[in-house]
């Protein structure tokens, strides 16, 4: 089949939409670091119709930070591709041409460096994962192999952290243009963080940038909610024959989508406001609400679905066992520890979540969510374990995933996976391995010895019975 592009585009069907702007005219204003199929169904939406809505230069240089494969997918179509959202009764598709150019960060560096350098480039977006941040709890870890490698040879650095900071350096010297830069990744007060990272680590790379990031770039926080499964073959073909055309970059999605930015930018923005971005103050009470009732439940979706041998969030939540425990956990222990801003009903926009969670269009594996655990876990979970008693739905969840690292064959895609391998592989017994795990979310040794017992009796419980050990047994106490 023809495969999208510029001159293709003429022959989509009337239903679906096209970008309706004159994509040859629009200069780059936006560098976005992680092109992956989230940013393309979230940020870069955003951007297409602000740019339909308002024009301005406002395009976006996306930047691949590892290998080169969606590069390969978006050249050949002229940077364009498709955007499906399924719901129970709402079907979109639409075609996005807000990209400008694409650059493959480890092998075009000369390229990477120019787009910093553009003064035509007012922004910086990331959408890199929980990872990319190379964190330790709220500061920069220093200690990770790479960064210490970036630390060592900063014009060679291969980290988010260090690519951005070679690029503000580059940046600076060049006549230090205002900059914004937005993380868009799920990860509490995200632009703080982030700014904290890369102060420390230009503090010992380029201390002569100090100054500068403190008097001209901005890192305002942003929460971001749409579901994005992983693009595979099967949903490739489906979305080409709704499309009519081939695309190898093709995203679905849901329909529902969100992004709260801090209004707090260094050189202007596109007109978001005007695509649906709600710009506030402050945005902490929104990202709690998403990572401790959104992403939370994902992941308890995930764990306790791959247990049961169920695929996909919509076949978790068609299993009335694990929707039961779902439903509980969100409106018995994650809902009530969140505070609402004026205005937002949180029963409704947890309604709304399980709604999403059983969309059967999406096909969002429970593999996808496991991924990186050992990060997600310490921004989902934690904080709302220490309010909750002992022994809690969100405990079980805890070893729902406990269960899976330890006590498993599952595959294991985590920042720490060599140390999660050692120990499943160890001989030790399930308590010392346990408490070695627990360490990994950064919790203290000897961490809570009755929430510990829980942990190791539920994770042999489902040894033993499987998933319905976290549905039906009752509870436990160290005491006993």
């Amino acid at each position: 089949m023809e495969r999208l592009s510029t001159e293709s585009l003429a022959a989509l069907a009337d239903d679906v939409t096209t970008p309706g702007y004159d994509r040859s005219v629009v200069r780059p204003g936006i560098l976005h670091l992680g092109l992956g199929a989230f940013h393309r169904a979230h940020q870069a939406v955003y951007t297409d119709t602000a740019l339909r809505l308002g024009g301005g230069d406002w395009g976006i240089v996306g930047v691949c930070m590892r290998g080169d494969s969606v590069a390969r997918q978006l050249r050949p179509q002229d940077l364009l591709y498709s955007v499906w959202s399924r719901g129970a009764d709402e079907d979109q598709l639409r075609v996005i041409g807000a990209l400008t150019s694409v650059i493959v960060a480890p092998d075009e560096p000369a390229a990477l460096n120019a787009a910093f350098t553009d003064p035509g480039i007012r922004i910086v977006t990331l959408t890199v994962t929980e990872k990319g941040y190379c964190l330790d709890g709220d500061a920069l870890d220093t200690e990770l192999p790479a960064v210490r490698a970036d630390l060592a040879a900063p014009d060679a650095a291969s980290t988010t952290i260090g690519i951005l900071a070679r690029g503000l350096a580059a940046r600076h010297a060049s006549g230090g243009a205002p900059l914004t830069v937005i993380s868009c990744d799920n990860l509490a007060e995200n632009g703080s963080r982030l700014a904290r990272a890369l102060r420390s680590y230009a503090a010992i790379a380029y201390p002569h940038l100090l100054d500068w990031l403190d008097s001209s770039v901005r890192f305002p926080c942003s929460m971001v909610d749409r579901i994005v499964p992983a693009m595979d073959e099967a949903g490739r073909e489906r979305q080409e024959q709704r499309l009519g055309l081939r695309d190898e970059a093709a995203v679905a999605t849901e329909p529902f989508t969100q992004w709260i930015v801090e209004n707090d930018f260094a050189a202007g923005a596109p007109d978001w406001a005007a695509a649906g971005v709600r710009l506030v103050a402050d945005i902490r009470p929104y990202e709690a609400i998403k990572l401790r009732l959104l992403n939370a439940a994902h992941s308890a979706i995930a764990y306790t679905g791959l247990l049961a041998g169920l695929e996909t969030v919509a076949d978790v939540m068609t299993d009335i066992r694990l929707r039961d425990f779902i439903e509980r956990l969100m409106r018995d222990e994650l809902a009530p520890a969140l505070a609402a801003p004026p205005g937002f009903d949180l029963d409704a926009y947890r309604e709304q979540l399980l709604q999403r969670f059983a969309n059967p269009h999406l096909h969002h594996r429970c593999a996808q969510i496991a991924m990186d655990g050992t990060e997600k876990i310490r921004q989902r979970w934690l904080p709302t374990l220490a309010s909750l008693p002992a022994d809690s739905l969100l405990l079980r969840a805890l070893a729902a995933w406990c269960h899976y690292v330890l006590c498993t064959d599952l595959a294991l895609e985590d920042p720490r996976s060599a140390t999660l391998l050692q120990l499943r592989n160890s001989d030790a017994p399930l308590a010392s391995r346990l408490a070695d795990l627990l360490a990994c979310l950064g919790l203290p040794a000897g961490y809570e010895p009755e929430r510990q017992a829980l942990l190791l009796y539920y994770c042999q419980s489902l040894s033993a019975d499987g998933p319905d050990a976290l549905l039906a047994t009752p509870k436990f106490t160290h005491e006993e």
